[in-house]
């Protein structure tokens, strides 16, 4: 059951930021820069791999991710880069739920096995 907290902090992730907002949040992040302008403006970042299992690896843990957010990438796939690229399309803009999964995926390559 959804409550109407649940639907107002919904709704305060994905209001489209100030300029002053995406610059500080992209601060926050490491290597996460813009990408595009308008309302294609989104944050991005490619990450790098030994070998194409690897990288489909994590293009797999942030598919797993990202469902579990609701709140899907661009994904741009190579043999051993991954771009990926947040942006909030329903409001055209970039929002806290950009930066917040930029911080889920940028996690992914943190565990130690």
């Amino acid at each position: 059951m959804t409550t109407d907290s649940d639907k107002s902090t919904t709704r305060a992730l994905r209001q489209v930021l100030s300029a002053t907002q995406v610059i500080a949040g992209l601060a926050k992040l490491d290597g996460w820069k813009l990408h595009g302008d308008g309302a294609d403006v989104a944050i991005e970042k490619t990450f790098a791999f030994k070998n194409y299992l690897r990288t489909m690896a994590f293009v797999n843990a942030i598919a797993y991710t990202a469902e579990q957010q609701d709140h899907h990438p661009e994904l741009l796939v190579r043999y051993n880069t991954c771009s990926v690229r947040f942006n909030t399309h329903d409001v055209q803009g970039i929002t806290q739920s950009d930066f917040a999964c930029a911080a889920l995926v940028d996690a992914l390559l943190q565990v130690k096995t």
